[in-house]
């Protein structure tokens, strides 16, 4: 298992190094560029698996192609690069079975059906299933996320828990070899039909990464940045927002006089309470957090997780965490994922004190994952 993991871990960075040296082949690496990168890095975090040769083509053709031109450098490097790989990929979902409880048969899993939320639904997602060319990421997973809550997702890596989050603003297309069925409803309307508006839809539910990312500008033009492209306030407008999201995100008395700073001069924690702040400006309903503390000391850790309580007094807020005591000190409802199913969900204190789900109770318990 260890040598499995080893050589996943090596074609995993070998990857990342390739779609980085086609990134900055023509000297600059553009947002859109940047973008598409954490995205695929992401997706390579989630497999649980090597990646096949065709999703790594894909994958590195894809990003050659975000200016909308393959030149012959790029090209070079991606067939140089796939010369390299070993001709015969490995088998999917190999090795995931020694994962699991000796007595639990993969087989046999199943998304749960057990799904009850006191108030209502900000978004319901119903029977998605979604695959990454020719592997599957997610079977049958159907959850309601309850209006100004906030709802964890918990489960080993891999289990396709940051994949789900992505899902429910559509973040997934930018992934080519990325495809899906099922629904997941939103303000009335299904967000996956044809003709959804990405633009509207990502403004409404925003995401915060799970490494900070502020913009290389100021600390007003990370907030207004995302305001300008939406809406055309005045300038008096402008620092009534700037001046709310900042006092949102907690960060105003720590920067109110910063403001023409860079973001990126700020604390890791501080920038990522900016990164929240951006996201509040543009008056979102869900904010979407994948694993917003995996890069921040246990002080900035516990102003975000306060910060977490706060923001559900006027937004919906999920976020994927591999921290148990996290998911218990800020969320309402807990789902636990497994292998690309929806094992339970439940009331956070049900699903650790008296989970239904004998794979649930392994792993809380740490006898698993």
């Amino acid at each position: 298992m260890k040598k499995e993991n080893a050589k996943k871990e090596k074609i995993r960075t070998s990857v990342l190094e390739k779609l980085r040296e086609i990134m900055e082949s023509d000297g600059e690496v553009s947002d859109e560029e940047q973008v598409r990168f954490d995205s695929m890095e992401r997706t390579l975090n989630d497999l649980s698996r090597e990646p096949s040769r065709s999703e790594v083509r894909l994958m590195l053709t894809s990003m050659s192609k975000v200016d909308g031109v393959a030149d012959f450098a790029e090209s070079a490097i991606i067939k140089k690069f796939m010369q390299s790989l070993p001709e015969e990929p490995p088998k999917a979902n190999e090795g995931e079975k020694s994962d699991l409880p000796d007595n639990i048969n993969p087989d046999t899993l199943q998304s749960t059906r057990e799904l009850h939320i006191d108030g209502e639904a900000q978004i319901e997602v119903k029977d998605l299933n979604l695959r990454y060319g020719s592997a599957q990421a997610l079977f049958d997973v159907s959850i309601p996320i309850e209006k100004n809550s906030v709802t964890s997702l918990i489960g080993p890596s891999g289990c396709g828990k940051s994949t789900l989050l992505r899902c429910l603003n559509r973040m997934n297309d930018l992934i080519p070899i990325c495809n899906f069925d099922g629904s997941i409803v939103y303000d009335g309307d299904d967000i996956n039909k044809s003709g959804t508006d990405l633009v509207r839809l990502r403004r409404k539910i925003g995401m915060v990464f799970q490494k900070p990312n502020p913009f290389p500008k100021s600390v007003f033009d990370n907030v207004s940045y995302g305001v300008q492209l939406h809406y055309n306030p005045s300038r008096r407008k402008m620092n009534e927002i700037v001046e709310k999201s900042l006092t949102s995100a907690a960060l105003w008395g720590e920067v109110s006089d910063r403001l023409h700073e860079l973001g990126t001069s700020l604390s890791g924690g501080q920038q990522q309470r900016l990164c929240i702040a951006r996201t509040i400006a543009v008056e979102p309903d869900v904010i979407l957090m994948d694993e917003p503390c995996s890069a921040l000391d246990p002080i900035a850790t516990a102003k975000i997780e306060d910060l977490i309580t706060q923001l559900k007094e006027h937004f919906t807020v999920v976020i994927v965490t591999h921290s148990m005591s996290q998911a218990m000190r800020v969320s309402d409802y807990t789902a636990f994922m497994f292998l690309g199913r929806l094992i339970e969900f439940d009331k956070t204190d049900k699903i650790f004190n008296n989970p239904g789900n004998e794979l649930t109770d392994r792993y809380i318990s740490g006898r698993f994952g």
